[in-house]
């Protein structure tokens, strides 16, 4: 799935929340955060486990992927999966979800799944907590 397409999507369904009835909008409190959340692929490979989030240490620096470590920008490390693929990660028990660009890898640390950069960490809520237990879904492999 190519990245213009998934935005097209995400818009997409987006939109169509901005149209619902007024009683679809109050259902629940997470109502409004479930409608932006992106639609994942029917086919999307699926993850879940525990996250950790890296930031200053490491800003500034090379990632496995030769990209500079911006930990103010929306990217992840994992152990095995290509770099630039985007993975939806979502926090189960607040609803909350982000989108990643995976650029470096790791982690090497405690069974986790993967690292967040700080930013993603902060959007996604789990900053404060430190380790979270997150689904992942990636969205764009970039196999095109």
């Amino acid at each position: 799935m190519s990245y213009k397409l998934f935005l097209s999507l995400a818009l997409a369904l987006v939109g169509s929340s901005i149209f619902a009835p007024a009683s679809t909008a109050a259902a629940g409190s997470n109502a409004a955060a479930n409608a932006a959340k992106p639609a994942a692929p029917a086919g999307g490979k699926q993850f879940k486990g525990n996250v950790s989030w890296y930031g200053v240490p490491f800003h500034g620096r090379k990632t496995a992927s030769g990209e500079i470590f911006n930990m103010n920008k929306l990217t992840a490390a994992h152990l095995k999966l290509a770099f630039k693929t985007r993975v939806m990660v979502e926090d189960p028990k607040t609803g909350k979800t982000v989108v990643v660009k995976v650029n470096d890898r790791g982690p090497y640390a405690c069974k986790r799944v993967m690292d967040l950069s700080k930013q993603a960490a902060t959007n996604l809520g789990t900053i404060s907590r430190g380790v979270a237990f997150v689904e992942g879904t990636v969205v764009d492999d970039d196999d095109e």
